[in-house]
């Protein structure tokens, strides 16, 4: 859907319309206020955007946090799409007579970062690991990619609350919480191509880099089991 030209409020929308005819409801919807059914963040804005009438534009790194509410408990995911791209080299890329090759590929590479800073921190999860290996794990991927992560805004236990302990952060720590089965939690690293620094808008919510570097974040849902790790939020 995240395509040129449509808005993040048309996208809303048809999230909204999925999810409660599946006899959910979208988690953030009301939530603190919060006014719309999912987040979408563009470009610079880090996390909580709120969907609006801004006509997506080719090469906009965008990320779309949807979560909802169903059979007594929340599950909360994201991800993050470029505007445009069909996931070839930059030279093949059907917009790069819009947007330069050398920002398709820094792009990508932003993008890739973050899911791999995901997958890295879920790898490490198993029972008797400590939430501080599963920052180290994805502080690794960011330094090894010559980027930042974000601190103020961290993963969290997630059942029948939306947002509750453990919180779990994306960069190194001293947090030796170790980890047992049963827990669920979200790991929800935000991964910025210049420092992480960030400011709050004045609509208490959007969070954008300081600097205007762009932002990727990838989310998933997770639950430690007697031998490691499943993710809840994967497709089916």
């Amino acid at each position: 859907m995240a395509k040129p030209g449509i808005t993040t409020d048309e996208i809303d929308k048809v999230v909204y319309q999925e999810i409660v005819s599946r006899g959910a409801y979208p988690s953030p919807l009301n939530y603190c206020g919060f006014p719309k059914s999912l987040c979408s963040s563009i470009n610079e804005i880090i996390c909580h955007g709120i969907p609006d009438a801004r006509p997506l534009q080719y090469g906009d790194v965008v990320s779309f946090d949807v979560s909802c509410f169903v059979g007594g408990v929340h599950g909360d995911n994201c991800g993050t799409v470029i505007v445009g791209d069909n996931g070839d080299d930059a030279k093949d890329n059907k917009f790069s007579e819009v947007v330069s090759a050398d920002r398709i590929e820094r792009s990508q590479l932003l993008v890739k970062a973050a899911r791999e800073a995901l997958a890295a921190g879920i790898e490490v999860c198993r029972p008797g690991a400590c939430l501080t290996d599963v920052g180290a794990a994805i502080h690794q991927v960011c330094d090894r990619y010559g980027y930042d992560t974000v601190r103020e805004y961290r993963g969290h236990g997630i059942a029948s609350e939306f947002h509750c302990a453990p919180f779990v952060k994306h960069f190194r720590n001293n947090d030796k919480l170790k980890l047992q089965p049963g827990m669920i939690f979200t790991i929800e690293p935000m991964v910025t191509e210049n420092k992480a620094d960030n400011v709050l808008w004045e609509d208490g919510w959007t969070v954008a880099t300081k600097d205007g570097g762009r932002a990727a974040q990838f989310e998933d849902t997770v639950l430690i089991t007697d031998t490691g790790v499943e993710i809840l939020t994967l497709p089916s």
